[in-house]
């Protein structure tokens, strides 16, 4: 009869579950905003967020301990939710504006109304951006991504991101002149 422990079978290693449960505690409302910017459902972006950590959980053995994570999970996350888009054609059900904002003070209605309406119009402004514009925005504006590491998630070069972004920007002023 074997032993067990004198046979030797190449195993990926999965990441250490305090270190994985950390980093899913850290980034899953913003991982499920990102993929809710971009595929639009609901429903959708908790799969996609989940089905993301899955994938950095099977493939940590694959991760660059020498870089960060975020880009890495920003890009596995990117790429599910452009196969999902590739695979039917989705529409944007949610909207970030419904979202509650665990952060914000409580102001009076007044306050609520005008914060509202400026919201929408910004979200609205937002949406009618191109998609590559869009998530540099998002990335950028929302997350707080370096142009660096938006490049990694994009797979795109440093000064495509700061040519989309500077775009999208002009275009957003451009659209919300009379509010800001």
């Amino acid at each position: 009869m074997a032993v067990l422990s004198q046979v030797s079978v190449d195993v990926p290693v999965a990441a250490p579950i305090d270190e994985f449960n950390l980093l899913v505690k850290e980034y899953r409302l913003r991982a499920f905003h990102f993929a809710l910017q971009l595929v639009g459902n609901r429903e959708d972006a908790m799969d996609l967020t989940q089905e993301a950590f899955l994938k950095v959980h099977r493939n940590w053995h694959r991760r660059d301990p020498n870089r960060p994570f975020a880009p890495w999970f920003y890009a596995i996350l990117r790429n599910q939710a452009i196969d999902l888009l590739r695979k039917r054609s989705s529409r944007r059900e949610d909207s970030p504006e419904d979202l509650p904002d665990p952060a914000s003070p409580k102001p009076g209605p007044d306050l609520l109304a005008e914060k509202d309406e400026l919201k929408q119009k910004v979200w609205l402004a937002i949406d009618q951006l191109s998609p590559p514009q869009r998530e540099v925005v998002v990335l950028r504006d929302l997350h707080g991504f370096t142009y660096k590491e938006i490049a990694e998630i994009t797979g795109d070069a440093v000064s495509t991101v700061n040519s989309r972004l500077h775009d999208a920007r002009e275009i957003l002023r451009r659209k919300l002149r009379g509010y800001l």
